[in-house]
């Protein structure tokens, strides 16, 4: 199982989106695309050209309960608007290296953005949730318990991050196959 921690080590930028129990068209609708739109085989290197060319674009697939929509070079998966329409009836989390310090994480419920922080403010999220009562108030714990807040972890904040997101969420993105396979890919006009 590769899970998500890969995309530390892989990608200099990215925003992973998972929305819970989304089925790809809804994701794409959603995401403000038509089911038409979605081009159904694209490769990492292909959705990187497309990008340099036409705009952001996101891969997208389904990984257990989840639904995912990967930018390698974007950031529309953590705008306030995307979270809040993805969430809608569900719960979406999302993950953002823009490739400059701090990455960031948000949980949206039901069409609201319900947290927002970095991990370093792990300790100030959790003060607004009981221990284990949120996802993002366990991603938050998780991160404290790894001395993230303190900068006393013993790997990247961003590593801790996407680990706990992975055990939470019961992700695996497997690398190779994000990396080298086709998969479904829109345009984010």
């Amino acid at each position: 199982m590769d899970g998500i921690r890969w995309l530390a080590e892989d990608c200099d930028t990215y925003c992973l989106l998972l929305a819970r129990g989304l089925d790809l068209d809804t994701l794409v609708a959603r995401l403000g695309g038509e089911p038409g739109d979605v081009m159904p085989s694209v490769t990492a290197d292909e959705a990187f050209a497309l990008a340099m060319d036409e705009g952001a674009v996101t891969r997208l697939g389904t990984c257990g309960a989840w639904a995912f929509s990967l930018e390698h070079w974007s950031a529309e998966g953590m705008e306030t608007g995307t979270l809040e329409r993805v969430s809608l009836g569900t719960e979406c989390v999302a993950v953002l290296n823009s490739g400059t310090p701090p990455v960031w994480f948000a949980h949206a419920r039901d069409g609201e953005v319900i947290e927002f922080f970095e991990p370093v403010e792990a300790r100030d999220a959790l003060e607004r949730s009981e221990p284990g009562e949120t996802l993002w108030g366990r991603v938050a714990e998780g991160l404290v318990a790894a001395g993230v807040p303190d900068l006393t972890a013993t790997g990247s904040a961003e590593t801790a991050l996407l680990s706990l997101v992975e055990r939470h969420c019961e992700v695996d993105l497997p690398r190779v196959s994000m990396d080298r396979d086709p998969h479904p890919a829109l345009l984010l006009t």
